[in-house]
């Protein structure tokens, strides 16, 4: 069965059921897991998403953000857990009675109906009369900047249009809560910027809860009141969009959100809030101890900002000696307009800083340069988990 005809049969439901948008938007995911044959898609899911925010599931393909969505719209039945929505636990009802709607990744508008028909369809699936469902689709699609459109067909449409036909379909059934499968992959750039704009404004306006899926770190930290980084089934972190950025709790975050290098060594000594680590080639790294509890001889890793780091160059054999400095070659650049990335080889590791376009282009390096980084204590985070490498974290090692 496609998307389009699952979305359809189920808006069949007794229209009685459905509930007032002004309801609590409250997800609450408890002990949540769910099983594909002898396969975990997701496990120990617990998760509660506060009414009337913007959340974003966050990961790379094949973590279980896609089902946990599709559990919280009814597409998709746990295995075990609870889901409640408000104080009203919705396993096993319809998405009507739950009060969702679900926008597709694929938009899954009908090809045969108008624009204005097809954002009346919900409506005329709940035995709504012409005239309203006709008024309140002309409402919706006022609210989305189409109305002009209304008697165009989908394929007369570019793909921005597209999305907000969907959007406007899913939104004519006052949910209160929206579940958003990767609604702007599909866009150009340009597009994805603006239509993450209106996104955000029609949210505030409507007040109710955004559950979005996607795979883009920027998507998300631009949109989100919560961010929701998941890893192989599992939830790494969840927090707000701030927190998820400047203060990783896991290398795994750290590395995954783009804005952080990591690095491990052993505890020299904890003392005054402060503690210093020594890593096997030498290097000295000083951090506030933060929530680390931290004993001499033990192993703790550290996340320091990318933006935050200084580069200088250095003669071939000068080794760095101060602390929070790190000796390295470099390995390429990117010019990515206000900044430039330079990713550095220490010795196999990689560590990348993203320096201004004015002080790269007043002092730059190029590939094969010898150079020194360095950073402040300030702009060091001590990780609550200890760097496994590669084996146990995808993006160890990564530029990403």
């Amino acid at each position: 069965m496609t998307n389009m005809n699952k979305t359809a049969s189920s808006m069949t439901a007794n229209s009685a059921t459905a509930p007032n948008r002004h309801e609590s938007g409250e997800i609450r995911l408890v002990d949540i897991a769910k099983k594909f044959g002898n396969t975990y898609a997701v496990q120990n899911i617990n998760l509660t998403i506060p009414h009337g925010s913007y959340c974003c599931l966050l990961g790379p393909s094949g973590c279980g953000k896609t089902t946990i969505l599709r559990m919280i719209a009814g597409h998709e039945t746990p295995s075990s857990g609870e889901i409640y929505i408000g104080d009203q636990m919705v396993v096993g009802k319809t998405p009507v009675e739950r009060g969702t709607a679900m926008m597709f990744q694929s938009y899954a508008l009908f090809p045969h109906l108008t624009i204005l028909d097809n954002v009346a369809f919900y409506l005329k699936m709940r035995s709504v009369g012409k005239d309203e469902r006709r008024q309140k689709a002309e409402e919706m699609l006022r609210r989305v900047q189409l109305h002009h459109l209304r008697d165009r067909m989908p394929a007369q449409l570019s793909g921005g249009q597209q999305q907000r036909v969907a959007l406007a379909r899913s939104l004519i059934t006052n949910p209160r809560v929206l579940l958003l499968d990767e609604p702007l992959s599909a866009l150009d750039e340009f597009l994805r910027l603006k239509m993450r704009g209106e996104l955000k404004s029609l949210q505030n306006e409507l007040g109710i809860t955004f559950v979005h899926v996607t795979h883009t770190q920027p998507e998300a930290i631009a949109l989100a009141d919560m961010v929701v980084v998941m890893d192989t089934g599992r939830i790494d972190q969840a927090d707000s969009a701030k927190v998820i950025f400047n203060s990783p709790k896991t290398p795994y975050v750290a590395r995954f959100m783009g804005g952080q290098n990591v690095l491990t060594g052993n505890v020299e000594k904890a003392s005054s809030g402060t503690v210093r680590i020594v890593t096997a080639g030498g290097a000295t790294f000083e951090a506030a101890s933060g929530e680390a509890k931290a004993t001499p001889g033990q192993p703790l890793s550290i996340a320091v900002r990318r933006d935050r780091i200084k580069l200088r160059r250095r003669s071939a054999d000068q080794k760095s000696a101060a602390v929070n400095e790190i000796s390295g070659v470099v390995e390429s650049t990117e010019y990515q307009g206000s900044y430039v990335k330079v990713t550095l080889d220490l010795g196999g590791d990689v560590f990348v800083a993203n320096v201004s376009d004015a002080d790269y282009f007043a002092e730059p390096v190029d590939r094969g340069d010898a150079v020194t980084a360095s950073w402040l204590k300030a702009d060091v985070h001590t990780l609550s988990k200890v760097d496994t490498g590669a084996a146990g974290d995808p993006y160890a090692n990564s530029s990403h």
